[in-house]
């Protein structure tokens, strides 16, 4: 499908007063007000946010009643639960929590559900079991929210919840201790876009000073700023928005991941290849998938243990399990990916629709919620995958598009599942067998109705001549990073280039040399479908990035997609 190139409106006069103001380059003030900043205000904080500028954590509705209770459970030495999701973000907020009560000499166990056998969310029988080993408080973390029969089942028990979540909440919430999301009614908190890490991250700042002011610390009181570099790592894996508080916890976070204190996130980078630095695309292509393996196969407790462990040999041990994981996963995503796009692909009905939903007994559900983000790349369409158990029910995994929430389309349709949540860009279903053609077709009109246009389409920042991309423009490009949802990384367009050379290498990446005038710059095309060979002039979309190869930094055009 070829994209179409759609440039973003250019304001002259406020990307004069900007580069003025701030003493920034035309072309990353341009960028600055394509990323919606309307003033010199909003430029300066977005340019140069610290923690300092995170909003407090009791403008979240019921943090002061969390932090009351934990802090009572602390006093009497009660032992406290951590309830996490099997994904990366219930698996970092898991880790966070469970690492923080442990540096206070706090009574803590923590519990992940199985993937395949318990399924998402709180359930009663786990519950009973953290209540036979004497918990008496329970924190989720990354769930809870539609959990409100097992929190009144956990009072009976003599259990107390407090919980932590960011999925859109449902019509009833739970009668807990405490709801911390900042999406339920009348949360003051702005950082609406946080993951759930960052929910019990704040969780953590807050019940820290309640501690401080009740002078519990004797000693060195803990550095919640150690703790980013799992805030981080779940954000990004979550496909969270990194904007206002997410922009800040991601960019002092991958801070933290250049030389790591945590024994695990050591072992993690060299199992996944990196050295250094660390961006989103690490996170989201390396460190995360491996994290999210565990649960996703098996249990994600190897995950948490080595997310928490404090010796760097076991943890070295820990990051090898996970990464022969994460090839098992790849395998048998691969396998349903191959599946999946034969059946679109053979099907008219499919290629024509504005949506995508497909179900078999054969695809493993801890893999499809995947698979669903690859098809929705390839396909530019919401999609929804459906493994149906032997049971005659339905796990689905859908991911969205920019545009539209796939949570308020299910909601319109909720009737015709067992249980479904989520958010804006992807969501989970459980759905009887016999219900999946009906959901199909009412998906599917609801998706058509929104208007939305499902062109492939690349966002361009700006028109540049060769000329104006210079060290000191790129350096400034890089102060606008963590890239990823609702930050995207800067992409300018070239016009009229000559082709001096090109080469195709590794079977998937091209490789040119292009001039404008006096000036040259080589340029890569990565991870091309199939070679192609191009004229001797071309208008090309890019990227515009440092390289460093044999000790020497030069810039780099990498290309988004040609015309000619």
């Amino acid at each position: 499908m070829k994209k179409q190139w759609v440039i973003e409106k250019q304001n002259p006069k406020l990307k004069e007063k900007l580069a003025k103001t701030l003493e920034i380059s035309p072309v990353t003030a341009q960028v600055l007000i394509n990323r919606g900043i309307n003033d010199e205000a909003q430029a300066e904080l977005f340019l140069k946010s610290t923690l300092f500028d995170l909003p407090s954590p009791y403008l979240m509705r019921g943090m002061d009643k969390a932090v009351e209770r934990i802090k009572k459970a602390i006093q009497d030495k009660e032992k406290i639960a951590i309830y996490g999701d099997y994904d990366v973000d219930g698996v970092t907020a898991t880790s966070l929590f469970y690492t923080f009560l442990k540096s206070l000499a706090t009574s803590v166990t923590y519990y992940n559900p199985d993937r395949i056998k318990e399924g998402y969310g709180v359930n009663l029988q786990a519950v009973k079991r953290l209540r036979s080993e004497g918990v008496s408080l329970i924190v989720s973390a990354d769930c809870g929210i539609t959990a409100s029969e097992e929190v009144k089942d956990a009072k009976k028990l003599g259990v107390d919840f407090i919980i932590t979540d960011h999925h859109e909440p449902p019509e009833t919430i739970p009668e807990a201790v405490s709801v911390l999301n900042p999406h339920q009614s009348g949360c003051a908190y702005p950082g609406k876009e946080i993951a759930g890490v960052g929910v019990i991250y704040n969780l953590a700042i807050a019940l820290r000073r309640a501690l401080r002011e009740s002078g519990f610390f004797r000693k060195d009181e803990p550095n919640l700023g150690d703790y980013l570099d799992l805030v981080a790592l779940g954000t990004v894996s979550d496909c969270a928005s990194l904007t206002n508080v997410n922009r800040i916890f991601v960019k002092e976070g991958v801070k933290r991941m250049v030389s790591p204190k945590r024994p695990g996130m050591v072992a993690l980078k060299e199992v996944s290849g990196i050295s250094g630095e660390v961006n989103s695309y690490d996170i989201g292509f390396k460190l995360g998938p491996r994290i999210n393996a565990s649960g996703r196969l098996q249990s994600a407790s190897v995950a948490v243990e080595l997310l928490i462990s404090e010796d760097l040999g076991k943890a070295k041990e820990l990051a090898k399990i996970l990464n022969q994981e994460n090839s098992k996963r790849q395998n048998i995503e691969e396998d349903i990916f191959l599946d999946a796009v034969s059946e679109v692909e053979s099907n008219p009905e499919f290629l024509s629709s504005n949506s995508i939903v497909l179900s078999s007994h054969n695809w493993h559900v801890g893999v499809i919620g995947i698979v669903a983000t690859r098809l929705v790349e390839h396909y530019q369409k919401p999609t929804m995958l459906i493994s149906i158990q032997e049971s005659g029910i339905g796990k689905g995994s859908g991911r969205s598009v920019q545009g539209i929430d796939i949570h308020a389309v299910l909601s319109g349709c909720k009737e015709l599942f067992e249980q479904f949540g989520g958010h804006e860009l992807a969501a989970g279903i459980s759905i009887k067998e016999e219900r999946i053609n009906e959901f199909r077709k009412r998906f599917e009109k609801a998706v058509s109705m929104s208007g939305k246009d499902f062109a492939s389409k690349i966002r361009i920042d700006d028109v540049l001549g060769l000329s104006e991309i210079t060290d000191e423009v790129v350096s400034e490009l890089e102060l606008l990073a963590p890239f990823g949802i609702g930050n995207p990384e800067p992409v300018f367009l070239a016009k009229s280039l000559d082709v001096l050379s090109e080469r195709y290498f590794k079977d998937k990446h091209l490789s040119l040399k292009l001039k404008e005038k006096d000036r040259t710059f080589d340029a890569v095309w990565f991870n091309l479908k199939e070679p192609i060979k191009l004229p001797s002039r071309i208008d090309l979309v890019f990227t515009p990035e440092f390289n460093l190869w044999n000790g020497k930094k030069e810039i780099r055009l990498r290309i988004k997609d040609v015309d000619y």
